[in-house]
């Protein structure tokens, strides 16, 4: 601020005011400090800080009050639609997992249940019902199409 300017009345800190910057640009803005030579502004709803001279502003128009109630207000969210409530839930029977049925004749389907007959009884279940899976899962015939054993 040059000397010969008169410093302007300080505004009370949390007041409004207006700025017209040398480009023609209006700046609107809450006080929130003032040092001694300068004070500085908000803008209204948050975003960034600058200072002035006090002589630099002025108090806001109607019209730039208004636009200050506006900028300043919260906005509500969309009232959201109730949520509707998930599945119902998953009601796991009490009753035991029958036994798997080994395939006649396969020595591994034979193995895997008497493991899985031998966890039921430690009632190890996850183990036994790795055992089921063994015996659902391994081959018990020949794939269809076979590589030729010999080279042409």
């Amino acid at each position: 601020m040059p000397a010969s300017d008169p410093p302007g009345p300080v505004p009370d800190l949390g007041t409004f005011m207006a700025e017209d910057t040398p480009e023609g640009q209006l700046r609107l803005g809450k006080v929130t400090a003032w040092d001694g030579e300068f004070v500085h502004l908000q803008r209204p709803g948050g975003g960034t800080g600058w200072t002035a001279a006090p002589s630099e502003l002025r108090r806001p128009t109607e019209d730039e009050r208004a636009l200050i109630r506006v900028l300043t207000s919260p906005v509500t969210a969309a009232p959201r639609p109730q949520q509707t409530a998930p599945e119902p839930p998953v009601v796991l029977s009490v009753d035991p997992v029958p036994p798997a049925v080994p395939t006649p004749g396969c020595a591994t389907c034979a193995v895997a249940a008497e493991r899985e007959r031998h966890h039921l009884r430690v009632r190890d279940h996850s183990a036994a019902a790795d055992s089921r899976v063994e015996i659902r899962n391994h081959p018990h015939h020949e794939p269809k199409s076979a590589l030729p054993r010999k080279l042409p």
